[in-house]
């Protein structure tokens, strides 16, 4: 008994003394399953049920006849609270502003706005939904004497979306409405090498989805140059030297650099794309267990449908380019464009890749009643290197962008993302009071996997998980099948009913000029920086709640 109390005491202190350092996860494994999710997804020890094939497919093999399980996670708070302040330029001691301050008196307007966020999903032939909600649900099958168990569950590894529902919020140039989701069904065996080794596998086919929804503006200095020279020539004509070589007002008026330029709206969707899980589990005492999985990188090439709009000022600034030999000439010797329409509707792909992950844990159970389990969490975000938008046709705003340094080509816009690799930890804890009863804690630590140079079109810092839920062991009624509707019956006495509990908070601050793709003041860094010279203070508050019903026959 004392060899077992020192064997648990000084594996559960190596794993809380490990270091926790490097970056952590974005946005995956947050919604599968309500007990895994109640004790922060420290479950591969001690997988449990069909939807072991996402934790560690050897799970499998603990089902013990046929077993059918289908819930839900709702999310009814995903809040992103943002304040926008404006920037002093470190080298003059003053506010930064796009040329010295020669709009709005060198004051942007989204200084001193604040942004806020609801949970949105959008779905093919649904659109846009205000809510964000995951099903799952999962069967299982495993003979008495037979080493091999079978299922097939279908769950949301990957998911997030949110919407920025005030008109005047600043963060609406960045993504006034995003959401990603992939929805797996994977069938799924285990096989019994021994007494207490077990393997397994699950192989997924799933669905993508992505939908972008953003206004644009570049409080940048070249373009704020167009719209100063636009401002000091306008009345300026010369009869026919104008009209020959640069007619007034110069750049058709210039954009203003805090107004915007446009909009961009897109969906797209892969109907089939493909991943597997490899796991083990290796219980040597019935105190201790060891598991792993495996899960294989997924690249979603998603195809859809996209919207450019432009603005007024945008067009005139291009139709400008068109206005006399001398414009046309210098246009085509740049390869800009010369005529902006007020809206284009095209064809367009991303590639979206979820990267491969790996997960360690262990299970300490002192006693029959009491569990301790700690995992360790790998994800390989670095393969995700940018988000490339491949439109089907020449965009005026690309070509345009040439001017100010941007090389992606006139039919591309790209994001360079540069997330990094991930490691972090998990931990939960299983009370057993009574037979009926099961009470559940869980804490997770995910820092950041956005590096600061780079944060903005995925605005997430260091985020900290906190869990809990319970466990019911009912007695249903016999498993007697009439029909449809006794069948329907008996999905109204589950023999298990989880439900959990999961509070998320995460602080960041972005200070002035520290990422390219939200607020660089350098005037290359144009597609895409809308934020130039800005500071950010953002806190992000989600509430998650879920329910899953098991049967057993």
């Amino acid at each position: 008994m004392k060899r077992k109390h020192c064997g648990y005491i000084i594996l559960l202190l190596l794993l809380l003394l490990v270091p926790r350092d490097g970056a952590a996860a974005l946005f995956e494994q947050l919604a599968i399953e309500t007990r895994a999710g109640s004790l922060g997804n420290a479950v591969t020890a001690d997988p449990q049920g069909p939807l072991s094939a996402h934790y560690n497919p050897a799970g499998l093999d603990r089902v013990r006849g046929t077993e059918f399980t289908m819930g839900i996670f709702y999310i009814p708070t995903l809040n992103v609270q943002g304040k926008f302040t404006q920037g002093t330029d470190p080298q003059t001691g003053k506010l930064w502003a796009p040329f010295g301050g020669w709009f709005n008196n060198g004051i942007d307007p989204a200084a001193g706005h604040g942004s806020s966020t609801t949970p949105s999903a959008e779905l093919p032939h649904l659109g846009a939904l205000p809510m964000l909600a995951a099903p799952n649900l999962g069967i299982g099958y495993h003979s008495k004497n037979s080493p091999f168990a079978f299922g097939f569950a279908v769950y949301a590894p990957f998911g997030a979306g949110m919407e920025h529902t005030e008109a005047d919020d600043p963060y609406r140039f960045l993504g006034k409405r995003m959401s990603v989701l992939r929805l797996t069904m994977a069938p799924t065996i285990s096989y019994r090498v021994s007494k207490s080794l077990s393997v397994g596998a699950s192989f997924g086919l799933g669905m993508a989805y992505m939908g972008f929804d953003t206004r644009m503006r570049a409080p940048n200095d070249m373009v704020a140059l167009t719209g100063v020279l636009g401002d000091v020539t306008t009345g300026l004509e010369i009869p026919i030297f104008s009209e020959l070589l640069l007619p007034p007002p110069w750049f058709g008026g210039g954009l203003n650099p805090y107004e915007e330029m446009g909009g961009l709206k897109f969906f797209a969707e892969d109907n089939l794309n493909t991943s597997f899980n490899i796991g083990w589990l290796w219980e040597p005492v019935s105190w201790f267990s060891f598991g792993g999985v495996y899960q294989s990188e997924t690249k979603a090439d998603m195809q859809g449908k996209y919207t450019f709009d432009f603005t007024k000022r945008m067009q005139n600034t291009i139709n400008w380019l068109g206005s006399s030999p001398t414009t046309i000439i210098a246009a085509a010797v740049l390869d800009l464009p010369t005529y902006c329409p007020p809206e284009v509707r095209g064809n367009m792909s991303i590639e979206v890749v979820l990267p491969a992950r790996a997960q360690f844990g262990i299970k300490l159970q002192p006693h029959r009643r009491i569990k301790f389990l700690a995992d360790a969490h790998w994800a390989q975000w670095s393969a995700w290197e940018s988000m490339k938008i491949v439109l089907d046709r020449d965009n005026e705003l690309l070509r345009l962008g040439k001017l100010m340094g941007y090389t992606g080509g006139p039919r591309t816009l790209i994001m360079e993302n540069h997330f990094k690799d991930t490691w972090h930890f998990s931990y939960g804890l299983e009370l057993q009071p009574l037979d009926m009863l099961t009470l559940r804690l869980g804490y997770e630590d995910r820092p950041t996997s956005v590096s600061e140079s780079y944060f903005g079109p995925l605005p997430l810092g260091d985020m900290k998980l906190y869990s809990a839920g319970l466990g019911l062991a009912l007695k249903p009624p016999d498993r007697k099948f009439k029909g449809l509707f006794g069948l329907l019956k008996q999905m109204l006495h589950p023999d298990k009913v989880d439900l959990g509990f999961t509070y998320m908070t995460s602080d960041y601050k972005v200070k002035f000029n520290q990422s390219k793709l939200f607020n660089s003041t350098n005037f290359t860094d144009i597609i895409y920086n809308p934020f130039a010279g800005l500071e950010y203070e953002q806190k992000i508050t989600a509430y998650i709640v879920s329910l899953n019903m098991t049967f057993l026959f």
